[in-house]
This record gives C-alpha cells, structure tokens and sequence, in this order.
C-alpha cells in the first residue's frame, strides 16, 4: 500500500532512476518550483489540487478504469492535505506516481510547475542533476580569510584545512612573505597582447598583495591535502581581484573556470551560494560532454552514429545506445511505434525525446540534455552506439 504523506526526497542517483524507469504506467510526473510562504509562488499543496483534475482528464482519454484513477490519485489528493506539502523549499521538486510506486526527487536545475501523464516518467527535468559530481567545494575568498564548504547533494559542510591560519591576519603573525613566490595573473581581454600581470613585491599596495598571495599559496595547499588526489572540483567565490590573484598563484588541478562573484565575508546565504555553485559545476559539465560528443564523433562517425529520432528509438530499445545527447529547448511528440518491454502500458502521444531517453537509461546507456546548437548538424538528438 503506498503511503499518503510527502514522500521523502531522495539522491537523485543513477541506480534509483533506473529502477524507476522500469515502472509500468500509467505515469504521472509532477514538477513543483521552489516555494517560501508568503511569496507569490505557489505552495505544493495548491499546485497538486491544481493539477489533479488535469491528471483525471488525461486519465479519462486514455480509458483509464475508475478503479486505477482513484489509485492513482487519491494518494495525491490526500498529499495536497498534508502540512509538509505546505512548507517552504529552497529547491524544487518532482514526484512520481505510477501503479505501486510514488517517490519523491528534490531538483537543482530550476524548475516550472508541470503535470505529464504518459506511458514513461517523465525524465527529461533530471537529466541534468544525474551527471553532477556528488561531491564539491565552494572555496570563499576575501582580502581578509577564507572559508571552505564541502557540497554534497543539497547541503553544505564547513570544513577545516589543518595547519592553516583561516585568516590573514593569523598567518602574518608566524610567517614571514615568500619573496620566491612569482605572482602572475592571467591577462583579461583588455590586456591586449600581454602573457600575464606581474604583482610586485615591493611596499604599500604592492606589499599587501605579495602578503595575500602568500595567504592564498598555504590555503592552496592546505586545499590539496583536504581533497583527495585534488581531484573535487572546487569553485571560487568572491570579488574578482581576490579570486584572480587566488588563480595567479594556485596549483590545484581542478579549479574551475568560472566563478561565483559576490561580496566577501558570508554576504550571500548558504542556499544561494550552493544554488550559484550548481550552475557553475553544471556549466563544467556541459563543457566536458561537449567536447567528448565532439570527440566521438571524430572517432566513431558515421558507422556508430545516429541522429535521426526514429533510428535512435529503435536501437535504444535494442540496447545498442551507450550515449544519447539530447537538445535541451527540442519538443517533439508522436505515437510511439510498438514496444515491447514486459507489460507496459501505451499512451497515444508521448514525448518521444523523452522515451528514447528512458529506453537508453533502461539499457544502461547515458543520456545528456545539452544547450541549443551544440549537437551535430542541428540535430535534435544524437546517439554513440556500442556496436
């Protein structure tokens, strides 16, 4: 019996969508943005009541029985009551509900409300959040300390780097400069031809800065032992002088190209900080898938390529599909041709980017949702078979 109060949100893990995927439907996917009361946006509760006479409807035209609608929805209507669905989020969320199955994601990519009923879940919302590493850190940065959180999921954890002074004042106390430290920026657009800005060690501003890259060199190494084999990815934070000079002088191997700019000294709160640091890590991300399409095309093209919608449908259901790249802005719906998978149950129009994606992840392929014109000759998907 399933329960009728919120389920709880769980990681959102490959393992876990795979074996949701394999749900027979109907399926009902419900997309909720983030809410805090007494903002305009509305609560869960009110947009679960909202959607729930939509969700009978569709029910109704695909000659849903009495019986398997009141299944379906009385755990939704009974969920609209619940007092947590009334609480405020930071973050969005999607439910799934389907014949013995109601499970609940929260999301890091921004979200609309939307309701879909369909043969498959509705994934294309998730795709994203799949591929982020699950572990990170924000590293913030001003003239006069530093703080480091360790992201993981949707929290954040201070952590402590031994042996280092946490601000600058405290390591100018037992360490004189290191005068051998050769302080070099990299030169922004409006340097022209220039290779890098030297940062003098001489007095006044000079001095000071030779001081903070000394400050920054042992937070960077401290950084290395707290970050195994400095493979974490770690995303700057604060205003641009700080965080170029931090990049001037760092040896860390995984910094990350962009950053979160803002005021120093914990001016933006925790949930913003984590939100900003998502987009940065997911922009990385969308960089490296990027280029490994590109790469694989050069590599694999056109005997292990496909980018027409239905050849990919059809290998991904024969399990030939290792990666699917989808356009991210594509909508396309059709009539799925026959499918066979056990029992499952068949809907007149679906998302059919969208069942190509879950038949991949079915298969144990990988499925990436990429930016408008990243993908080969305007394609709206394209696919690397494994044979």
């Amino acid at each position: 019996m399933i329960e009728t109060h919120l389920p709880a949100p769980e990681k959102l893990q490959m393992d876990a969508i795979q074996e949701l995927v394999r749900s027979h439907g109907p399926c009902l996917t419900l997309l909720a943005p983030p809410y805090r009361p007494g903002e305009q946006a509305k609560s869960m509760s009110v947009l679960i009541k909202s959607k729930l006479k939509e969700a009978a409807q569709q029910l109704v035209a695909g000659k849903i029985s009495a019986s398997m609608r009141a299944d379906l929805l009385d755990p939704l209507e009974l969920l609209a009551e619940d007092p947590e669905s009334r609480k405020g989020s930071h973050w969005g969320r999607v439910l799934f509900r389907a014949p013995g199955v109601f499970r609940s994601f929260q999301l890091i990519e921004p979200t609309s409300v939307s309701l879909t009923v369909g043969g498959y879940f509705h994934i294309r919302p998730i795709l994203a959040g799949l591929h982020l590493p699950a572990e990170f850190y924000v590293l913030q940065l001003s003239k006069k300390r530093f703080d480091l959180l360790r992201c993981a999921g949707l929290k954040t954890e201070p952590v402590k780097l031994n042996g280092v002074p946490e601000t600058l004042e405290e390591a100018m106390a037992f360490k004189p400069p290191d005068h051998d430290l050769e302080n070099r920026s990299s030169a922004g657009s409006s340097t022209g031809a220039m290779r890098g800005v030297r940062f003098g060690t001489g007095s006044g501003r000079e001095t000071e800065h030779t001081h903070l890259a000394d400050f920054y060199k042992l937070v960077d190494r401290g950084l290395h032992a707290v970050s195994k084999a400095a493979a974490a990815a770690v995303v700057l934070a604060g205003v641009d002088q700080d965080t170029a000079l931090y990049r001037s002088v760092s040896r860390y191997p995984n910094l990350l190209e962009q950053t979160i700019r803002g005021g120093p000294d914990g001016a933006l709160p925790e949930h913003e900080i984590l939100r900003r640091a998502y987009t940065v890590v997911r922009l990385h991300c969308i960089q490296r898938q990027v280029k490994a399409l590109a790469e694989a095309k050069e590599r694999l093209a056109p005997a292990r390529f496909a980018s027409g919608l239905n050849a990919i449908l059809r290998d991904a259901v024969q399990g030939r599909v290792t990666s699917l790249y989808i356009d991210e802005t594509a909508r396309t719906s059709g009539v799925l041709e026959a499918i066979k998978r056990g029992e499952r149950w068949t809907w007149g129009e679906e998302d059919l980017l969208n069942a190509a994606a879950v038949e991949t992840i079915l298969q144990r392929g990988e499925v990436f949702e990429l930016p408008a014109g990243s993908l080969p000759d305007g394609a709206l998907a394209t696919a690397i078979l494994r044979y």
